[in-house]
């Protein structure tokens, strides 16, 4: 064969090769990272389930993907001992491990309740157990301990202790482990008497900072600890904090202070809305009507919605302050992440199901799916505090609250039209980047037959 002949096809063949690999990486990528959201957005678009329940039926699903995730960020975690490094008012590094992990095994237990999770399963089982590993760890205590010292498990600490009973009590539940068994009873019974005792049933998280959803969550906690031990739990406690939270501690707009003096029993911080959501949440487990209330507050001042977009807002709407903080998440043209990103839970609680399904539906849209998780959350918290899964596990956890109330709202439509717009921009970017990637292999093959075929005759 002449040598400059097969110098070409050689060099036409190798280019065409190296253009087919290119191919073969992007065509993939384009698909599991633009087709496969747009099919996932349209899914949830489609969703009976979700639309009567406010729970899509992917779920399960989504929280089994991230307990993988989970787990091998859990065993980083526990073996490298970075509790212990981390500065104790870098709230994302100090907070969100335990509340991710407390996260992680409130939305096992109540999927492994609706019989929607196999805690059997050994993938499953490993990351429940290294949830509770983390929550009763000395080392995770670290930052508790340096701001209350030795005595951090009997004096205050409302949200390292309230994370603790709900994390385990959620594990004992559905585990059947009593291992810890004894660290709850006293947990459960010490921190129920501090609060009975405390003037207006409240007590700090931090010395000199005290969060009224924080002592409504503990509470709750402590009701769903007690049942594991077949006691009526903290009724009393119960009506005497909401009686507080109706009343001294009620803003103008009928909801509960954001932020609170507990010795005074006076506002700190008026409410909020990433507040709202989250203290909603429980607020329905200990009284289905003052929930109804709160909620039916938070929608008339907090709630915002046009065609595109519906939400809830981190400042009452309207109000023309800007305010963003670690609590809050991104605010943008007033909305919250962190308020509508709870309000899920919110809404399900409360029966809300048309609001639950729009926020599901907006919040899965932006989170940017894929098939290794909801990338958007992921980054988030990758850059905070190293885990791929922490902030879709919070998402997992609004979306698999209870319902409270059998008088629920179904989803009737109509679809914020931002859902429509990213279903129909991812799947238009994934199919460009196909087209082009499939022409290009085309065009390149054609040009290169064609002057293959031009060299040999001549």
């Amino acid at each position: 064969m002449n040598p400059e002949l097969l110098f070409f096809r050689n060099r036409s063949n190798l280019k065409l090769w190296l253009h087919f690999s290119v191919a073969a990486l992007a065509i993939p990528l384009a698909l599991m990272f633009f087709i496969y959201p747009a099919f996932v957005i349209g899914a949830l678009i489609f969703d009976p389930e979700l639309k009567a329940t406010g729970q899509s039926r992917l779920v399960p699903g989504w929280f089994e993907s991230a307990a993988g995730r989970y787990a091998s960020w859990a065993d980083d975690y526990l073996d490298s001992g970075y509790a212990k490094s981390v500065e104790h008012d870098d709230v994302p590094a100090t907070e969100w491990p335990m509340f991710g992990s407390m996260f992680f095994l409130v939305a096992a237990n109540d999927l492994w309740k609706q019989g929607r999770l196999d805690i059997k399963q050994p993938a499953i089982r490993d990351a429940v157990d290294k949830a509770a590993q983390i929550i009763v760890s000395p080392d995770t205590a670290t930052w508790v301990r340096t701001r209350w010292g030795h005595d951090y498990l009997h004096e205050e600490n409302v949200f390292y202790r309230m994370l603790l009973i709900l994390g385990l009590s959620a594990y004992q539940e559905m585990s059947g482990d009593t291992r810890h068994r004894e660290l709850l009873r006293v947990q459960r019974l010490g921190l129920a008497r501090e609060l009975d005792a405390a003037p207006w049933k409240l007590l700090d998280d931090y010395p000199g900072e005290c969060y009224p959803n924080d002592v409504l969550w503990s509470v709750a906690a402590m009701r769903r600890a007690a049942r594991l031990d077949q006691d009526a739990g903290p009724g009393e406690l119960a009506d005497g904090l909401l009686a507080v939270l109706e009343s001294p501690l009620a803003s103008p707009l009928g909801l509960p202070a954001f932020q609170a003096n507990c010795r005074a029993g006076t506002i700190v911080q008026n409410p909020r809305g990433s507040g709202n959501s989250a203290i909603i949440i429980f607020a329905a487990e200990l009284d289905i009507d003052v929930a109804g209330r709160w909620y039916r507050a938070h929608e008339t001042y907090f709630w915002k919605e046009n065609r595109w977009v519906a939400g809830f807002t981190e400042l009452p709407r309207g109000s023309g302050r800007k305010y963003m903080d670690v609590d809050s998440g991104p605010v943008l043209f007033e909305f919250g992440s962190a308020a509508s990103a709870f309000g899920i839970g919110a809404a399900k609680a409360v029966g809300r199901i048309d609001h639950a399904a729009v926020l599901t539906l907006e919040t899965v849209a932006v989170a940017w799916p894929t098939p290794f998780g909801l990338l958007l959350p992921g980054l988030m918290g990758r850059l905070s505090v190293d885990s791929w899964s922490l902030g879709e596990i919070a998402l997992l956890f609004a979306m698999t609250r209870p319902v409270s109330t059998t008088q629920v709202v179904p989803f009737s439509g109509p679809i914020p039209w931002v859902v429509w717009l990213l279903m129909f921009m991812y799947f238009s970017a994934g199919v460009f980047f196909i087209a082009m990637e499939v022409r290009g292999c085309l065009n390149l093959a054609k040009k290169i037959n064609h002057l293959k075929t031009g060299y040999t005759e001549t």
